[in-house]
This record gives structure tokens, sequence and C-alpha cells, in this order.
């Protein structure tokens, strides 16, 4: 209580208008607590002098073990805890039912920090009933955050994610809001006796870095955990702090993969250039004269030859995504040319082709024939080897372009099961497959552990 003046026998205490009780220890005796209301008056008042009178609690309770009465202790809020004589008592609900011996007796009433210390009981024959309202001398403290997964803590110990309300002992508090990757918010509150308090936090403030990508050549898209943010050059500010994947790619040239960690308040910075793969150089001979060969890489991850000059992606250089649409694109180039020269060994390419070769304008609709053409191929080759007619379907592995379609839904419905499935079929009995275009694929199907690349033939 700050200044507590001491004069022979009394000591002058100085309490605050409103106070309802006032504790007493001494290192000899009991401690125990005065209620003012018990004396007759509820709380003190400012300006006003009390004299109280106390008679100080031995030790030892005295009792007669050969005598017993009975005493019910009602006690609020139901959770609280009595210790008669220092003995935690048996109840439920708030009621405790006592056989005590005759004589004095002391109490406490217990609920989180707070006690109602060493109050005395007289027991004799007579039955006797004792109410104790702790809910009285409580404060009700409710505490919000606009940042709804906030964790809030209460003198370092949580209590609740995104709010929290309850009954409290009064006393000095402190009170948090925090979140992971978010600068957190306190707040320090002193209740009292059936004081309601109430602490509203704003929403929680990210802790950002920021992020500059320089990077050739321009365009080159970037992403952060598998998601676009931009392409290349590129300045991210107030990027959430944290580790993240980050990748940088264009088509025909070899995708660049960082782990990065954006700290508060600093930039991190990637800068270089890519390197053109193999293929890039074949498109761009394609685009000259033969494109039947990158609509094959397209459509099957990698070329069989037979048309032409051939072209195998066993170079560790070669970066072939699937893409049964792309693929489209490229046949309809080489049926212009077909239409164009009526060249005899183009005829008979086509011919090869059989049921696959584009002829429509939709590319998904084609990309969706494709699809539905292999499947029931698949299916009559499973349930009966000699069937299987090897024209209607994707050349050299099927299962590749098939987990394609399934895992993008392309064409055909979206079953991501199917595609591990199909994944799985297309690589060696041992999990390794040769050709660098399933990497993509089988990264993003989360495969990457279980099926492994592995160089040449």
């Amino acid at each position: 209580m700050g200044d507590v003046q001491f004069t022979g026998n009394e000591y002058l205490v100085y309490l605050p208008n409103g106070t309802k009780r006032l504790g007493i220890k001494h290192p000899d005796y009991l401690p125990t607590t005065i209620v003012f209301a018990d004396y007759g008056t509820k709380t003190v008042a400012s300006g006003t002098t009390y004299q109280l009178k106390v008679k100080a609690n031995k030790k030892r309770a005295k009792v007669d073990n050969s005598k017993k009465g009975m005493a019910v202790f009602n006690i609020k809020p139901s959770n609280a805890m009595l210790l008669i004589d220092g003995q935690i008592a048996d109840g439920s609900g708030g009621v405790y039912t006592l056989q005590l011996p005759c004589g004095t007796h002391y109490y406490t009433v217990k609920i989180k920090d707070f006690s109602l210390n060493n109050q005395i009981v007289h027991i004799d024959k007579d039955a006797k009933t004792i109410n104790v309202d702790l809910t009285e001398f409580f404060a009700k403290v409710d505490v919000s955050c606009k940042t709804a997964d906030a964790e809030i803590t209460v003198n370092g110990e949580q209590k609740g994610i995104g709010s929290w309300s309850s009954m409290v002992a009064p006393g000095s508090y402190t009170i948090e809001a925090s979140k992971d990757g978010c600068h957190s918010q306190t707040r320090f509150i002193q209740l009292r006796d059936n004081e309601t308090a109430r602490v509203d936090f704003t929403t929680l403030k990210t802790i950002t870095g920021s992020l500059r990508v320089d990077y050739e050549p321009a365009g080159a898209d970037v992403l952060l955990n598998g998601k676009k943010v931009g392409v290349s050059p590129l300045v991210l500010k107030e990027l959430p702090v944290g580790d993240y994947q980050l990748e940088i790619w264009k088509e025909y040239y070899i995708k660049e993969f960082y782990t990065i960690k954006i700290q508060e308040d600093k930039e991190w910075r990637e800068s270089g250039k890519l390197k053109e793969t193999e293929f890039g150089h074949l498109v761009e001979y394609a685009n000259e004269g033969y494109p039947l060969m990158v609509a094959d890489y397209y459509r099957y991850g990698s070329c069989s030859g037979g048309y032409g000059d051939a072209y195998t992606c066993s170079q560790d250089t070669t970066y072939v995504p699937f893409n049964p649409v792309r693929a489209i694109y490229w046949y309809k180039k080489y049926k212009k040319r077909c239409d164009e020269e009526g060249s005899y060994l183009i005829e008979e390419a086509i011919k090869a082709l059989g049921p696959l070769y584009p002829s429509s304008n939709d590319d998904e609709a084609l990309s969706f024939a494709w699809a539905k053409a292999a499947v029931d191929e698949i299916e009559t080759w499973e349930n009966n080897y000699f069937k299987y007619n090897l024209s209607a379907m994707w050349q050299g592995n099927p299962y590749a372009p098939l987990a394609w379609h399934y895992f993008y839904g392309v064409g055909c419905g979206k079953d991501l099961e199917k595609a591990k499935q199909m994944m799985r079929w297309a690589c060696n009995e041992d999990g390794t497959y040769r050709y660098p275009a399933f990497t993509e694929l089988i990264k993003e199907m989360g495969l990457d552990a279980e099926l492994k690349y592995k160089k040449g033939y």
C-alpha cells in the first residue's frame, strides 16, 4: 500500500476510494483478509477515517474432536477451491457439505490467482451455512484483435486466439496480441474490484522486407512459392518476412531455383542470366523449317524421330515441358506446310498420326479428344494386351501426357490420384526416368521425393 505508518500498536493505512478488502500478513500468525462489507461498510470512501481492531489468529485451530457439527459452504463461482485448516475440502458444483469437529476453524477460498485467506468459522452442534461469493471481488476483461488469428497472452500466458474474455482478480496485467511475421501490440491495465475493462487491438502490422530480381532475358517469369508475382526486372516491396522458394523461368530457358529469406527492412537481390536450352535452338530452327519435331516434344516430352532429322532430349540442358495444347499449335503449322508443299513424305507422316492428327480449330477440344482416345486405348490395352493399337495413342510412352491431362484437368476431369498413378507408370520399375520433361510435372505432383531423374539412356 506504499507508505504504511506504524505508531505504537496502530498502523495508518491509506486506501484508494472504493477499496473493498484489506489483506494482513505476519510471519508468526496466519494471514487474514478483512472484507469491509462484513463490518457494515461495502467500500471505503475518500476523506474518511475508519478504525479496525484485529485479533491475531493463531496458527492452529482450536477444536474438540469428540464432538462434530455440520457446515454447508455455498461458494461462487462454482470452480473455486475450499480449504479447511489448510486441507482441501471435498465438494462439487460450489457446494461443500462437511462434518467438522466442534470449535474454531480457518477456511480459505481460492480461484486462479485470487484467494480469500483464513476466514473464521465456529462449529457447534447446530448446523451452519456459510455463503462465500468471490465474484464481487473480481474484475472482467474483454480482449479482441482485428487480426483474427492473433495469439492473446496475459502476463506471458496464452489465453486465446483472436479474442478472450474472463473474470480476473484485481491487479496489474500486461496483455499482448501477437502473430508470427507481424509486429505485436501490448497494453498495460490496472483492474479493481467489479471493474470491467475492454482492450481492443488494431490490425497487427505485417513485418516486411523487399525483393529485387534483375535477370536476363527481360520478361522472364518470377514465381514465389510456385505463384507468379511478375516478370524480370522486378521489385517487390512490403513482402512479408520469411523463407520463400524463388523461381525464374522463361520458355526455352533453364529454370533457376533459389531459397531466399526476406528480412525486416532489408532487400534481397538476385541477378543473372538464364541459360538457353537446346530446345530453344530447336524451336528457332523449327520456325524456319520443321515444326513437327517441336510438336512431338510438347506432346510426348521427347521426340521419337522418323520425320526427317531426329532430335533427342537426353542432354542435361534440355528443358521441354509437357503441353499438349501447345503441341496442337505446332501440328497446325505442320499441316499448313503439308498443304503448301504437298510432300509425299509429309502426307505419310500425317497418315501415321492416325486419329490424333489435329483437325479442329478448338485447341482444348482437340486436347480433350486426345485424352479420351488415349484413356480408351489404355483401358483396352489393360483388358487385352493384343488389342493395343499404338497409332491411337501418344507415341513412345503414353502415360506421362495422360498424367498432364489428369493433373491440369484439360480435356478431361481433374483427377490428381489418377495423374500420379499415370506418372508412376511412365517411369521405370525402380522409379527412375530419363526425360527432363518429366521433372517439372513430377515436382508439381509432389512425387519428386519418390521419382528420380536419371541422366542419359
